[in-house]
């Protein structure tokens, strides 16, 4: 869901400069590969990383069983759609961490597939039904929608940045009891859409370290527990051709499973073997039961993951952020100096990342 802004236009056509970095590996040699570090639905191997538990893994896989049909009767892949890079169980939802599912999908712009991610929330409750808290949402199709229905009651949706925003009116339209909540300037971006609230311009966790006015606490009615799902205002960048905000994004950090939701901010595309995060200095867990490796990357997709990364990376750290100083703040308090204790980040555009040391190996050398 990236802007189709001239920026991204002259990001597009530099791609074809690097479609020749780009070496696939062939379907033997990842298949090859895969036997050799996947897991598989039932499998008992008690061969994994302290910093995913195995009741934890076992507690995620039987709620994907809950949930589709296929994985119940012992199949690899679920029922909803085949299964590929930017939906690698085939799943309508696949349990992330305990309580949070995520809905994946292939998005194209110019029919390239970027892939993209909506996260499903159950907020705690009370009672016998969660209300949900619904993030960067993707289209609303009836699988979908049963398969919410089974978690709980829509309570919340939220458009994190300028771009994720596409399919916000449907949901408005759909749950029109839900509140509808945006990143700072969304409501006059977007007037033909009902918003409940923005998130204000500047917001910080009530933990941020250095003095600031604009905390969780300021934050007005109809809005969730401000403690158990976290935001943070990057508004450290601008768009360089017209001197405002790009994306305005606002990350939030889920506290109960210590999971981090960033959209634009940070996204993990796959390497061209199809095996999720081969790329990351880590040997552990890459393919495994609810995330499997996949036979090939399409061509388009291995050439955007050299732009974003090679490309777009490095002229947004140049060039759009114009406040190196509290970017580095912002920085530093995600990875090691606030209270924020990230187990999993869920990027709306590629792989999932575990593991507190992992995680900050790889936000570290992104962010600062």
């Amino acid at each position: 869901m990236l802007t189709l802004s001239l920026f991204s236009a002259l990001l597009f056509l530099s791609l074809e400069t690097c479609l020749s970095w780009t070496t696939p590996v062939t379907s033997r040699q990842t298949r090859s590969l895969a036997v050799k570090i996947s897991l598989r639905i039932g499998n008992d191997n008690n061969d994994v990383p302290e910093r995913f538990p195995l009741s934890i893994r076992n507690t995620l896989i039987q709620k994907a069983k809950e949930l589709d049909t296929n994985l119940s009767r012992g199949e690899q892949t679920g029922s909803y759609s085949s299964s590929g890079w930017s939906n690698r169980l085939g799943t309508v939802l696949t349990p992330a961490a305990i309580g949070v599912y995520t809905a994946d999908r292939p998005f194209y712009w110019n029919r390239i597939d970027v892939g993209c991610r909506m996260t499903v929330i159950q907020l705690p409750s009370n009672g016998d039904e969660h209300d949900l808290w619904i993030h960067s949402p993707v289209y609303l199709d009836k699988s979908l929608r049963d398969a919410l229905r089974q978690l709980g009651t829509v309570k919340y949706i939220i458009s994190p940045n300028y771009e994720h925003l596409k399919y916000a009116p449907q949901w408005a339209e759909e749950y029109p009891e839900a509140y509808m909540w945006g990143c700072p300037g969304l409501t006059a971006r977007r007037p033909d859409i009902d918003w409940s609230g923005e998130m204000p311009n500047g917001i910080r966790p009530s933990s941020w370290n250095t003095n600031t006015e604009i905390t969780t606490n300021t934050v007005g009615k109809n809005c969730w527990d401000l403690e158990e799902i976290q935001p943070l205002h990057i508004n450290t960048e601008v768009n360089p051709f017209t001197g405002k905000p790009f994306f305005n994004e606002v990350i939030y950090y889920h506290q109960s499973s210590g999971t981090l939701l960033t959209t634009d901010l940070y996204w993990n595309y796959p390497q061209s073997d199809g095996i999720p995060n081969s790329h990351l200095e880590s040997t552990e867990l890459t393919s495994w039961e609810l995330a499997p490796s996949v036979d090939t990357i399409p061509l388009g997709s291995r050439a955007w993951k050299f732009g974003m990364d090679r490309i777009y990376s490095p002229f947004y750290n140049n060039f759009m952020v114009r406040n190196e100083s509290e970017n580095t703040q912002i920085g530093r308090f995600i990875i090691d100096q606030g209270s924020w204790d990230i187990k999993t980040v869920i990027p709306a555009h590629g792989d999932l990342i575990r593991g507190k040391e992992l995680i900050q190996t790889v936000l570290r050398k992104h962010l600062l």
